[in-house]
């Protein structure tokens, strides 16, 4: 009888799907990828997987509070293209811009929260219109990729500390950290309760607004992670840099289990979501598969993630008939 209700918990969890994708994914990565399981290819991966994890963390932390963010990678483009400009090869400088990099996700995510929260336009229509503001800004600072980013600097983020932890792991256990510290503030609960139901929260006494803000500004530190991580893996500034994350966080943050329509999901969905549309970009790059397809197989991963998800509530729907 317990291992039953266990059963029946892992099958109504929302991670539950895409963990089971996220298996599949590993052992067809194992075949295809050479040497998938040895310390070099987990290196490199991961190289590549954490800016896409990062910025399914920021997107699922919106779409918790009921919205969401399409002007996520334009902001990490903003961000490369000041750290380029600015960066010099002294150890105050990469300091002081890196920290002025962080300030600048940081400020990009509040903007977007005031307003939304304070304003109250649609979140889509409004990191819609900050996205091409921020793009246009990144095209006006640096109209082609170029900066400067001293090898001291990028060399950093493929270096393994201990002998055993690639830096980009490491980030992502300090992110993890994060989402764990996160979890014990009551200022991150009522972002469910603010995506389940503003119209509830508000009666309940929590700040809609202030809530909203919160979470843009949670999400401003992913944000500030991945645009750091981006800078360390393409060693350059570059305003398109950041074109391809915005979706793909929708995706991997759908994929998770994060309801899009608010206040369901967790943080365990979207990084496990991160990891999988990471692992198909590799399927697709091993099995010499045209790019074309990678779009294709992405709405199909998607799609299923979504049946799979559906299964828990047309149980509970028809268990009430």
């Amino acid at each position: 009888m317990k291992a039953h209700r266990v059963v029946r918990g892992l099958l109504q969890n929302s991670s539950f799907p895409s963990f089971l994708m996220l298996v599949l994914l590993i052992i067809l990565n194992a075949i295809i990828q050479p040497g998938f399981f040895s310390f070099q290819v987990f290196r490199m991966n991961f190289m590549t997987f954490t800016p896409l994890i990062l910025v399914s963390l920021a997107q699922a932390t919106v779409i918790l509070v009921g919205a969401v963010d399409l002007s996520l990678g334009a902001g990490i483009s903003l961000v490369t293209v000041v750290m380029a400009s600015l960066m010099q090869n002294s150890t105050l400088s990469m300091v002081l811009v890196t920290a002025l990099g962080v300030a600048a996700a940081l400020f990009l995510s509040f903007f977007n929260g005031f307003f939304i929260g304070y304003i109250g336009p649609p979140p889509l229509i409004m990191t819609f219109a900050t996205s091409t503001m921020w793009f246009g800004t990144a095209l006006l600072i640096m109209p082609t990729p170029g900066g400067h980013i001293p090898q001291a600097y990028y060399m950093i983020y493929g270096k393994t500390l201990a002998g055993f932890i690639p830096v980009p792991v490491l980030i992502l256990l300090v992110a993890v950290a994060f989402c764990l510290l996160l979890g014990r503030i009551k200022a991150f609960r009522h972002l469910y309760a603010v995506g389940g139901s503003e119209r509830a929260a508000r009666a309940s006494g929590i700040s809609v607004t202030g809530t909203k803000i919160f979470a843009f500004l949670v999400s401003g530190v992913f944000i500030a992670l991945a645009a750091l991580c981006v800078v360390g893996q393409t060693a350059t500034g570059d305003a398109r840099s950041g074109q391809g994350f915005t979706l793909n966080s929708v995706a991997a943050a759908v994929i998770g289990g994060i309801a899009f329509s608010g206040g369901k999901g967790n943080y365990v969905g979207a990084i496990i979501g991160g990891i999988i549309l990471g692992l198909l970009i590799n399927i697709i790059y091993f099995a010499n598969i045209t790019s074309f397809y990678q779009e294709f197989m992405k709405g199909i991963i998607i799609i299923v993630a979504l049946l799979f998800g559906a299964v828990p509530r047309l149980r509970r729907e028809l268990s009430h008939h």
